[in-house]
């Protein structure tokens, strides 16, 4: 077996033996594949991209893959929303928008987001769907965080996040410039949240 579990020995000690693999081991295994497929998409695309490269990236089987992840499609659409996993909504007081507003600054302009950033723009012709379901999961996500942590402000979720963005993330794409450093993304989202809501956060 690939993976094994604890068990009470005749001394009533613990031993590894045959079971179901723990959960920390579960997801160490899918961060993996994750991993390996972003790295796969940039190189060849979501078309150029299969199942079975991602797994032999690993030293996994397709089933496995396919157990994680159902499909190709399956995959793509888990490596956004682990960009988007940290979001959620939090109370409107400086300190905490600030928060937010940083990591989405330092996830966003990261490598991996870019990464699939690019991909989606350019297969987007091809794709639509695929860049339909990027935006719902991706940017719409974000903005309706941001919406929910503004309250009275709720309208301001939108410039707010195109901020967050900006032509620095602009930059990034385009490969002009490295990815921000967590001092540099709080900088870039304290800039954001003064021009939005103003000397108050």
């Amino acid at each position: 077996m690939e993976h094994e579990s604890r068990e009470t020995d005749a001394t009533g000690g613990r031993r590894r033996g045959p079971g179901r693999p723990r959960r920390e081991d579960v997801d160490a295994r899918r961060e993996e594949i994750l991993a390996a497929a972003v790295r796969l998409f940039a190189e060849r695309g979501f078309t150029g991209t299969t199942i079975e490269a991602v797994a032999l990236a690993v030293g996994a089987t397709k089933r496995t893959v396919y157990r994680h992840f159902t499909d190709k499609t399956g995959l793509f659409f888990a490596a956004v929303e682990r960009l988007h996993v940290h979001e959620r909504p939090v109370v409107h007081d400086g300190a905490d928008l600030e928060e937010l507003a940083t990591r989405m600054v330092h996830i966003l302009h990261g490598d991996d987001a870019v990464t699939l950033h690019r991909l989606v723009v350019a297969e987007s012709r091809q794709l639509p769907r695929l860049a339909a379901t990027f935006y719902e999961r991706g940017p719409a996500r974000s903005i309706e965080v941001l919406a929910a942590s503004l309250g009275p402000d709720h309208g301001s979720a939108e410039p707010l996040y195109t901020l967050l963005l900006g032509e620095a993330h602009r930059r990034r794409l385009l490969g002009l410039t490295p990815a921000p450093t967590r001092d540099e993304a709080r900088a870039h989202a304290r800039h954001a949240l003064r021009l939005v809501l103003g000397p108050r956060v």
